[in-house]
């Protein structure tokens, strides 16, 4: 049933893609948990620009090392890590958390280097074999909410079981013929239509991570006017 419904699904998603779509994602940083960390937990929250701005501060500042080992930000503390972002970014709050965002990084590379969680391709593997304990082991973090850990997925290229938003989303693109798809399905019918597009599957989940919050935005703006 899946197979069938994947030509029905491209159709739907090449007239609501936006046209730039294949070149949105970022790259991240899959051989470097570090950086993935950090960049993870403001890209859910700040511009793209500044995303690679913080990124390019965090390697000069770290002349020699690969980056890929969540001991050097334990070992950093909160005030290493706000002098490697950078003193425009180093010292900013999670947007309507009162807390540093230096410090859910810290919280969450100390919470991760804990369960023998170290660098990019353990963070990779462990997320295959038990996204659910990852993510509650993050989400425990406060100040980083499901947004931000969606964003360290991604960054690291852990790919994640779509969200209830975004498998609802697909489910009324199909119309009658999505009702009955669970999410594993859709996960499924997200990988096969990505190869439709000849892109990774990341690049299309990151597409309609894109849509479903534009539209949500829509929906408070509206809900806003009165409407």
């Amino acid at each position: 049933m899946v197979e069938d419904l994947v030509p029905n699904l491209r159709a739907a998603l090449g007239e609501v893609l936006p046209g730039s779509w294949r070149d949105a994602a970022p790259w991240g940083y899959p051989a470097q948990c570090e950086l993935a960390l950090i960049t993870g937990v403001f890209a859910s929250q700040v511009p793209a620009a500044s995303v690679a701005e913080i990124a390019d501060t965090v390697m000069r500042r770290s002349p020699g090392k690969l980056l890929d080992d969540l001991t050097g930000l334990v070992d950093a503390d909160t005030a290493g890590i706000q002098h490697l972002i950078g003193e425009r970014w180093g010292d900013t709050t999670v947007l309507g958390v009162p807390r540093r965002r230096a410090e859910v990084i810290h919280e969450a590379a100390r919470l991760l280097v804990g369960t023998g969680i170290r660098h990019a391709k353990e963070l990779q593997e462990a997320v295959r074999e038990r996204e659910a304990s990852v993510a509650n082991l993050l989400l425990a973090v406060r100040g980083l909410g499901p947004g931000t850990w969606e964003s360290i997925a991604f960054m690291v290229h852990a790919p994640l079981r779509p969200g209830a938003d975004v498998v609802a989303y697909v489910r009324s693109l199909l119309g009658p013929d999505g009702d009955a798809l669970e999410t594993d399905e859709v996960r499924a019918m997200i990988v096969l239509t990505a190869r439709r597009f000849a892109v990774e599957e990341r690049v299309l989940a990151f597409a309609l991570r894109q849509l479903v919050d534009s539209r949500a935005q829509r929906a408070d703006q509206l809900a806003a006017q009165g409407y």
